[in-house]
């Protein structure tokens, strides 16, 4: 599915409009990335530490490059994110995990509202929605040490007492908490609006409930995959998220492969490219030597 030839003459069937779209959906995704970023320098400095946000725009990139030619999710860019802060900024290697491991938690908020959203694809109870998503954020604040002892098992992470116990922390730090979710937020409310762009630049206004579990649907075909980036197995999973609701297979191919050809192919590349020019390929090699 991801022949060259393919996506050539998926472009050459675009108008001037249509990839103005595919323009803007490309520059969504790193806006995404400028996000991410952000929201890491902001955990890093709740946490006492305050790194460049270049810097750590860099090892983001880098991270998106290793994942997607390492097997299984985030598994190998996460690592070169806590060994590029600790190796060149000299923070410890406890405090930068605790700063991800964070991040992952507070994902679980944006990605709950999203799943809330997708529901109401099926169903017009959008009050009903808001209020059992306000619920379950009332219930994380009152119940935070127990979240996140959950969530830790549920992302098969190990940490020791003591990293827990920052966590847990990390509630002391109310303003943290809410930028840390709201640029979370952000990301998931960008991942949509570029699958809108996408879907329009092709002829096809989906709703947003429907884009919600489409994105969802990515995500959770992304954590399953066992291959690098998620090769066939996201791209299969997509295309059969798009025909199971009735979209017309030719517009699933060219949904699915414009898709992957931002936030995997060419991800790959620029993140290579990064991963050179910062002198990261060393902490590559260290890494794919362990």
């Amino acid at each position: 599915m991801m022949d060259i030839s393919t996506y050539t003459a998926i472009i050459r069937s675009l108008d001037n409009k249509s990839l103005e779209l595919l323009g803007i959906a490309l520059a969504l995704y790193y806006t995404s990335t400028l996000i991410y970023a952000l929201r890491w320098k902001i955990v890093l400095a709740g946490m006492g530490r305050d790194l460049p946000l270049l810097d750590l725009l860099k090892v983001t990139l880098s991270s998106i490059f290793v994942n997607n030619v390492t097997p299984m999710s985030r598994g190998g860019g996460e690592i070169l994110r806590v060994t590029w802060v600790s190796k060149k900024h000299q923070i410890p290697i406890a405090l930068s995990t605790i700063s991800i491991v964070y991040e992952r938690i507070v994902e679980i908020v944006p990605v709950m509202f999203l799943l809330l959203l997708g529901i109401t694809y099926f169903a017009a109870q959008v009050l009903s929605i808001a209020a059992l998503f306000m619920l379950f954020i009332l219930l994380i604040w009152l119940k935070w040490e127990e979240f996140i002892r959950i969530s830790v098992k549920i992302l098969k992470i190990q940490l020791t007492q003591e990293e827990l116990l920052k966590i847990s922390e990390l509630k002391r730090k109310p303003s943290l908490n809410i930028l840390a979710v709201g640029l979370s937020s952000m990301v998931w409310i960008l991942d949509i609006a570029r699958l809108k762009l996408i879907a329009l630049a092709f002829g096809w206004d989906p709703n947003i409930g429907l884009l919600a579990l489409i994105s969802l649907a990515n995500l959770l075909f992304g954590l399953m995959a066992f291959t690098p980036g998620g090769v066939g197995i996201v791209e299969g999973g997509l295309f059969g998220t798009l025909t199971y609701f009735g979209i017309p297979s030719t517009l699933a191919i060219s949904v699915t492969l414009i898709e992957r050809f931002i936030s995997y192919v060419l991800s790959t590349i620029v993140g290579f490219l990064v991963l050179i020019g910062s002198g990261g390929v060393e902490l590559w090699k260290a890494l794919k030597s362990h």
